[in-house]
């Protein structure tokens, strides 16, 4: 555990980082928000250095594509601590919330939008002959008009390797319906029950990661989603992706392209657009009066 206002000095580059607070954990590292002169950045440091070099390579060329993942990746290096070199990377820190925490605070009609920008991610991700693996609602936040990040890429595993990282809610294998085979429909499983998990209430969730084998079977998760009311312009499309009857991203995010309910703006931003025009046409109307008043 680093402890705040450490400073972390990359032992290669000479960087230095001042530590801020701890972000997050998971079975390969510890994620700090750390800051760089005035700049917030994420450190992520490894556990194991073969691990840390796997998704640093996936993050290069990432990094290096014409997307969204574009310069992600801002340094490399090891540091020295307590005895231990260990390797770390360092990306953009997006400050934003789970999907879960965004739509429990803005409303339900986000769900369409949110989708749409993670099917998007995913699209640019496979098209660079990767699987992100662990989709999680902890592994992706939202901000701003529903825009969406994702980030510990952990589990990030080459087409046709065996996924390496995953938790188990959301692995197909897990819900006996394929195998741990790093493709694009691997992805589209997790997506399918990441919108089922994040629009269901606790108490229908309650339980469900402790389902023993012979009770595991996808139809669990196709009742939740039939009987879900806010994903169900969406179910047909998360119901095909449960069952493994799409093969690549591009085809699930042309069909949520033509669902209805993206097509508007979420009734939380429509209010606030709302407010926004009438406080500016009452600032206006102000001005005028004053200068009625006071001008000679």
């Amino acid at each position: 555990m680093i402890q705040p206002d450490s400073v972390i000095q990359g032992k290669w580059n000479q960087i230095e980082y001042r530590v801020e607070r701890l972000l997050g954990e998971g079975a390969n590292g510890k994620v700090y928000l750390v800051k760089r002169g005035k700049r917030n950045l994420a450190l992520k440091i490894g556990f194991d250095a073969a691990d840390t070099q796997s998704e640093v390579n996936a993050l290069k060329v990432l990094s290096k594509s014409n997307t969204s993942f574009q310069d992600y990746l801002l340094d490399v290096d090891d540091f020295h601590h307590e005895g231990v070199d260990y390797p770390y990377y360092v990306m953009r820190y997006i400050k934003g919330q789970t999907v879960s925490d965004f739509i429990r605070q803005n409303g339900r009609d986000w769900i369409g939008l949110i989708g749409l920008n993670v099917l998007r991610k995913l699209t640019e991700l496979h098209a660079r002959g990767y699987v992100f693996g662990d989709i999680k609602v902890q592994n992706m936040l939202v901000f701003g008009y529903g825009d969406v990040e994702l980030i510990d890429f952990g589990g990030v595993t080459a087409k046709g390797r065996s996924v390496k990282q995953f938790t188990e809610v959301y692995d197909r294998g897990y819900w006996g319906a394929g195998s741990r085979s790093a493709d694009e429909a691997y992805d589209l499983f997790a997506f399918a029950v990441l919108l089922i998990s994040s629009t269901e209430t606790e108490q229908r969730m309650h339980g469900i990661d402790k389902l023993l084998p012979q009770n595991r079977n996808v139809d669990i998760l196709i009742d939740l989603l039939n009987s879900n009311p806010v994903l169900g312009q969406a179910a047909s499309v998360l119901q095909k992706a449960l069952l493994g009857q799409y093969t690549s991203s591009k085809q699930v995010l042309a069909e949520w392209r033509r669902l209805s309910f993206h097509k508007r703006p979420p009734a939380s931003f429509s209010g606030r657009e709302s407010w926004l025009k009438l406080g500016f046409a009452a600032s206006l109307l102000v001005f005028a009066l004053a200068l009625y008043i006071y001008w000679p």
